[in-house]
């Protein structure tokens, strides 16, 4: 034991050397431990205590304002400077580059003190932080970046209407909401989203912008595949409301221009939905579609190549059950083959038509970016001009009275039971010698094709 006294004399002299610090340690439920010395808690009042705060805070000491304003909160939670207190917290942490942990102080601020005179400037500051966000803030954990999350962006805006559903901010932020699901390719969200600006704030600056893009999110949809007309259609449908509704804005010349770019798009889709269903045999289906060419737009140069296919299919699609149809397109129903991806681009062995003058259908596979679209700004937005229902909508064109001959009643005897089967389709079907001319008013008796017994062969 004697051994060991001198080692306690010297431990015992260095304890009296070495000052014990003066630490205050305080834990709470729902926080944890937290250090209080420093001053955290020395005023008497809520008063000199955000005085304190606002003094050490002016003196670059944010860490030791941030715990005196915390402090404040603690101790006099409901006093008439609490308030002050909370979102000065929420401007620390901005001013820190801590924006996630700044706005959800300013949220704090707007649950619990949503009478105050803070609660405006809380909402315009998480604007800025959500707006941040937006434009490609990373995300991080525990100060590491980790890039931008569109899904947390959105949060934001949530949160920013809820507080504020009626509030100045409340109609752009519903509007950046479908921005940021564009940015992440997730098309109906947006469209859902901007829908919701015209459903809920018809009367807001952000109408009209809302309005063009959800044309222009089904027009970015369409490149989601080569064969998606359904898209196309809504795309135009939507470009021609706005026109309509505001035949003023700025962005209407743009709005024309998409609109005949996705027409083009749409015929060179249908042209190509034909010639796949030839390749799988299906005469019918074939001639629907290319009767669709025909009416989107009978003068363009698919339309030609499809006037002749109609001429060369219409006897093959008359022997068939229920023959042209109601309308003379061949429509009974659409077709059950679903034909919106194809298995893969068709060979050349596989294109009933060798013209060289047939576009190439990779020419409009991609459509460029829109210059007008709207971005990103901490401005609610100018002012749309006032929709008018006197302007026109740009009206699509219609089908060519020539493209098509009037139907002819089939002959009863082709579909009565008893009568010869009807004739195997061939897979690329050949003109008759000499088809019948079309006429405005066709003789039924003349332009009616024999029986299926006695139909001309279409074997090639």
């Amino acid at each position: 034991m004697s051994r060991f006294r001198p080692i306690l004399y010297s431990l015992f002299a260095l304890s009296l050397a070495v000052p014990v610090a003066q630490a205050e340690l305080v834990w709470r439920p729902g926080e944890g431990w937290s250090d209080e010395s420093g001053g955290a808690v020395s005023a008497s009042s809520s008063r000199d205590q955000l005085e304190q705060a606002h003094k050490l805070e002016a003196e670059g000491r944010r860490d030791d304002a941030l715990k005196a304003y915390k402090a404040l909160l603690r101790r006099w939670p409901l006093s008439f400077f609490a308030p002050e207190a909370q979102y000065r917290i929420g401007k620390i942490y901005e001013d820190e580059g801590d924006f996630q942990s700044a706005f959800k102080a300013f949220q704090v601020m707007v649950q619990k003190y949503p009478s105050s005179d803070y609660f405006e400037q809380a909402l315009d500051e998480q604007y800025r932080i959500a707006n941040l966000y937006l434009a490609g803030e990373p995300q991080r954990v525990w100060k590491i970046p980790v890039g931008p999350s569109m899904d947390k962006t959105v949060d934001m805006y949530e949160r920013i209407v809820k507080n504020a559903p009626f509030g100045t901010y409340a109609p752009q932020c519903q509007f950046n909401i479908g921005l940021a699901r564009e940015k992440q390719r997730r098309y109906t969200d947006a469209i859902d989203a901007y829908q919701t600006v015209l459903d809920n704030y018809p009367t807001s600056p952000v109408a009209s912008n809302a309005q063009y893009q959800i044309g222009y999110a089904w027009m970015r949809s369409t490149l989601t595949g080569d064969y998606d007309l359904g898209a196309a259609k809504k795309a135009i449908d939507a470009f021609q409301d706005y026109l309509v509704r505001y035949p003023s804005s700025d962005k209407a010349a743009q709005a024309q221009e998409n609109i005949q770019r996705l027409s083009q798009k749409q015929t060179q889709g249908a042209f190509d939905v034909a010639k796949f269903y030839e390749t799988q045999h299906d005469p019918r289906g074939a001639f629907i579609y290319y009767n669709e060419v025909v009416r989107e737009d009978p003068n363009c140069p698919q339309a030609q190549l499809a006037k002749r296919r109609i001429q060369e299919l219409r006897p093959v699609v008359e022997a068939l059950p229920g023959g042209l149809g109601p309308d003379g397109s061949g429509n009974l129903a659409k077709p059950n083959t679903v034909a919106s991806n194809p298995s893969g681009p068709l060979s050349p062995n596989d294109m009933p038509l060798t013209n060289s003058a047939m576009p190439d259908p990779a020419a409009n596979a991609s459509l460029p970016d829109d210059p007008n679209a709207p971005v990103t700004s901490s401005s609610p937005g100018a002012t749309a001009a006032d929709a008018s229902s006197s302007a026109a909508s740009p009206s699509m064109p219609s089908p060519a009275s020539s493209a098509v001959p009037a139907p002819a009643p089939a002959p009863t005897s082709a579909t009565t039971p008893g009568n010869a089967p009807t004739p195997s389709v061939p897979s690329t079907p050949q003109a008759p010698a000499a088809p019948p001319a079309p006429s405005p008013s066709p003789d039924p008796a003349a332009t009616a094709p024999a029986p299926p017994d006695k139909a001309p062969a279409t074997t090639p």
